[in-house]
């Protein structure tokens, strides 16, 4: 079975975004500005 956690810190003028699997490694992180253009 694969387990992801997924979380999102957000801030006032954006978001940072991450993924990680059941170990901790980081399979993907992005920054995504805040408002309709995120």
């Amino acid at each position: 079975m694969l387990v992801l956690f997924i979380g999102d810190d957000w801030a006032e003028d954006h978001h940072d975004v991450e993924v990680q699997d059941a170990t901790g490694r980081r399979l993907a992180a992005a920054r995504l500005s805040e408002g309709v253009e995120g």
